[in-house]
């Protein structure tokens, strides 16, 4: 592509004038003034020292101009600001863009990393005390998204969901289920709500349990019956969902508790077992195993010693990274266990995205949630207004560190202002405009696409794999929304400013066919990617 191709004229222009860098990236402009491409390269060099001496980013702008010489691709250059490069590509040189996304087809942007390295995404991860609330929804469809890109790019990805499926929140489970059912008094803390009541009717026969037995129980018939179809209905399908349970049973615990002591970071003390987590930046040593309250001398392993036996357990498969997608109340955890991984000889291969929480609107209003009060929205019950579509976009939107208020009267509208609606409505436009058409482009004349219109989004089109890569390094995959919107409206104005089917010359008519199967290629591959349906017709 054009663009990768300036990137490495401009870099070897760089390296030939005797500065050093490694990487060299040219952005699009806001303002197509600007020309199509800008670096601020210059701006970056003026802060080293070459062998001439420390010089202005004009100056130094300069040089590279004309290090850079005569390239076929490129109508000018200028310096602008305090140093800028904006690059003007010529026409024809983006028009021809257009061939390499035809050639491609749905592999356009695929296979940017081709070491075929495993990557460990878990996300969701709710405890199986209830229904899926809003927030799972959002770090659902986060998470699935992310693998979609992982695995676009050539990645292995292992879609993981940790079940926390036993200690004090399963309890608690129980305890509140026997309330519900009169066997025991009725706790602030127990979980409340009818999903609590239709448990203790449905498993009537099962109260002579004890909270812990019971507990698990429920937990096991909520992932089944209301955790996983909520998770089906969404579009995701995870590869392995890993029992916490599972990690006593397996006595992985005791394994960890040896890795830690032998490798001299973990200690006795007060009776207990200690993580030297301080030596990995936290505030202070945490615990990893205790005794169990009522001096009963009985050990009992922290939550934070069972997930970090779980670390062991995932990394120690040959994974390349883990990622973890938890939410923002897990802010201060997210050192420790990174500590603890780094402890374990897995240094930088924990990566964590905190995710922000979700309010519904309807009609102006937050209709408020409160998983314990028994007042919140499930994701089930907004699957039954919006579509998964529409759910999986509204989700991805905004950074994962950014709250969202999800507007349900503008998840439901069936028009423009829904950008669901709109981006697919483009997808559908491409496909009848090529239905119609019945005109084979195998060999289009892109030097026919000349105007404005048809060079933006043409430009635009290009810029679709360096996305995807910017994806799989920063994590953003609300970008993704963000593209596939703007793509939408740069289709539009090119259809409303430029004749397809009545072209002015046959030559023209395919010309523009093919670049409207290369936009249709392009927002197929991003909606797929975000695990949205690219409509045929609406």
């Amino acid at each position: 592509m054009v663009k990768q191709q300036l990137e490495s004229d401009l870099k070897k222009a760089v390296l030939d004038l005797g500065y050093k860098i490694d990487d060299i990236v040219c952005d699009i402009p806001q303002n197509s003034s600007f020309g199509d491409y800008t670096s601020n390269i210059a701006l970056q060099l003026s802060k080293l020292k070459s062998e001439n001496g420390k010089q202005t980013p004009q100056v130094i702008a300069k040089e590279i101009i004309e290090k850079l010489g005569k390239l076929d691709y490129l109508d000018k250059t200028e310096v602008a600001g305090p140093g800028f490069i904006n690059f003007f590509i010529k026409g024809e040189s983006l028009a021809k863009q257009v061939s390499e996304i035809l050639e491609k087809g749905e592999g356009f942007g695929k296979g940017g990393k081709k070491d075929n390295k495993i990557i460990d995404v878990e996300f969701i991860s709710a405890n199986p005390t209830g229904p899926l609330t809003l927030a799972n929804g959002r770090g659902g469809a986060i998470g699935d998204t992310l693998a979609n890109v992982l695995s676009f790019l050539g990645y292995q990805v292992h879609r993981e969901y940790y079940v926390n499926d036993t200690g004090n929140q399963v309890r608690l489970l129980g305890e509140a289920t026997l309330a519900a059912a009169g066997k025991v008094e009725s706790k602030e803390e127990h979980y409340k709500g009818e999903y609590i009541k239709d448990l203790a009717k449905k498993f009537s026969d099962k109260l002579d349990l004890d909270p812990q037995q019971l507990g698990h129980l429920l937990a096991d018939h909520l992932l089944d019956n209301e955790i996983k179809p909520a998770i089906s209905r969404l579009g995701i399908s995870f590869d392995e969902y890993y029992s916490e349970r599972s990690v006593y049973e397996r006595g992985l615990i005791e394994k960890t508790a040896d890795i830690l002591k032998k490798k001299g970071v973990a200690y006795e003390k007060d009776g207990a077992l200690w993580f030297k987590s301080t030596e990995f930046g936290d505030e202070k040593d945490r615990a990893l195993i205790t005794s169990i309250q009522g001096g009963r001398g009985k050990e009992e392993p922290t939550y934070f010693m069972a997930d970090i036996a779980h670390h062991e357990e995932v990394l120690s498969r040959g994974y390349f990274k883990k990622i973890n997608i938890l939410g923002a109340d897990h802010f201060g955890y997210a050192d420790r266990i990174k500590g603890a991984a780094d402890a374990l000889g897995f240094k930088g291969k924990v990566d964590i995205i905190f995710m922000q929480f979700v309010r519904l609107f309807k009609g102006g209003t937050e209709v408020r949630m409160s998983k314990r009060a028994g007042t919140f929205v499930t994701l089930d019950e907004l699957l039954e207004q919006v579509s998964k579509d529409v759910a999986r976009f509204f989700f991805l939107m905004y950074s994962p560190d950014t709250h969202i208020d999800f507007n349900l009267d503008l998840a439901k509208e069936q028009s423009n202002k829904n950008p669901v609606f709109y981006v697919q409505y483009a997808h559908v436009r491409m496909a009848n405009i090529l239905t119609k058409a019945e005109t084979k482009f195998d060999k289009p004349n892109l030097d026919l696409l000349t105007t404005t219109a048809e060079l933006e989004l043409i430009k635009y089109l290009t810029g679709f794999p360096e996305l995807i890569l910017e994806i799989g390094d920063s994590y953003s995959v609300h970008k993704l929304t963000t593209y596939s919107a703007r793509l939408a409206d740069l289709f539009h104005k090119f259809y409303e400013s430029c004749r397809v089917l009545n072209a002015e010359t046959e030559d023209l008519k395919v010309a523009r066919l093919a670049l409207v199967k290369a936009c249709k290629i392009v927002l197929g591959n991003s909606l797929n990617i975000m695990g949205i349906e690219a409509p045929e017709r609406m």
